[in-house]
């Protein structure tokens, strides 16, 4: 009889429903950039919270004023911090010391950059990264998701804001948040004439596509992602149901007091500012060819 049972065992169809593993608050989550280790939220402690994953390369040297590249690697990443902000334009007067780690910056480039700091100490050209907030996932359908991008006229803004922490909506509805950091005034939309332009875009496009091909492993479905933001956010999310019109990605859009019909500057315009930074900089003018400018 026992062998009988045996045999009986092993012939038996396997279940058509596969066997969902339990939920760790803070579990090691597998992404495109390595393994992510995560915590508990500081309130809501059946949150797990994914912070400062990097979602491209960092932006500086040969990057700096480039179209950012995505990152691929396989060493752990500890996402119990956020990571930098983008440097800031301080525009309510006052400086703070910068800890960045850019390169190359004239003597008149660091004291400039003294003023971009708008009260984010912490601020680096190393700044495009991302934070997943997701509570325990049941049932084989993903979670629908919200990606959020901060406003402040692309001159200020960062993730880290604590306005921003998305542990309460992915506490009280069954949401996966996500929110990132893109590059911000000249950093992200530098005006010069010759380059690409309008990097801070792209860094939030990169970001998006990020959220596509990793959110599975957060419990959410790539299918149902949404972008809401506020002012410069909600602006953005208008660019990119304009720009990117046959791959939107996203399944919805929410726009909180920003639209393209703010207008934008003309190429004449952001080059005027382009060349006065770099006059000021002591990198010369329009008469100056562009790898000096960039030297």
């Amino acid at each position: 009889m026992a062998l009988l049972t045996g045999i009986l065992c092993l012939s038996a169809p396997a279940s058509s429903t596969p066997v969902q593993q339990p939920w760790t608050i803070g579990q090691t989550v597998y992404t495109q950039g390595g393994p992510v280790s995560g915590h508990a939220a500081s309130y809501a402690q059946n949150v797990s919270t994914y912070l400062g994953i990097p979602y491209a390369k960092p932006p500086i040297d040969d990057l700096r004023f480039a179209p950012p590249e995505g990152y691929f690697n396989h060493t752990p990443i500890d996402g119990s911090k956020f990571g930098h902000s983008c440097p800031q334009a301080n525009v309510f007067g006052g400086s703070a010391p910068p800890n960045t780690k850019g390169k190359n910056l004239t003597a008149a480039g660091l004291a400039a950059l003294a003023d971009l700091t708008y009260g984010y100490a912490d601020s680096s050209e190393d700044c495009l990264t991302l934070n997943v907030w997701t509570k325990p996932q049941f049932g084989e359908k993903g979670k629908a998701v919200l990606v959020w991008i901060y406003g402040g006229g692309y001159t200020i803004g960062s993730s880290s804001d604590p306005i921003y922490d998305g542990q309460y909506i992915a506490d009280q509805e069954d949401v996966v948040v996500v929110t990132f950091n893109y590059r911000l005034n000249i950093f992200g939309f530098p005006g010069a004439p010759g380059l690409r332009n309008n990097l801070g875009i792209l860094d939030q496009r990169l970001a998006i596509e990020w959220v596509r091909d990793n959110i599975r492993a957060f419990g959410g479905d790539p299918k149902r992602i949404s972008l809401f933001g506020q002012s410069a956010g909600g602006f953005s999310i208008d660019i990119h149901s304009y720009a990117y019109v046959d791959d939107q990605i996203a399944a919805g859009l929410i726009m909180e007091s920003g639209t393209t019909s703010i207008g934008v500057y003309t190429a004449e315009t952001s080059a005027e500012s382009w060349y006065a930074v770099t006059s000021t900089l002591g990198c010369g003018d329009n008469t100056t060819a562009p790898a000096t400018q960039m030297a």
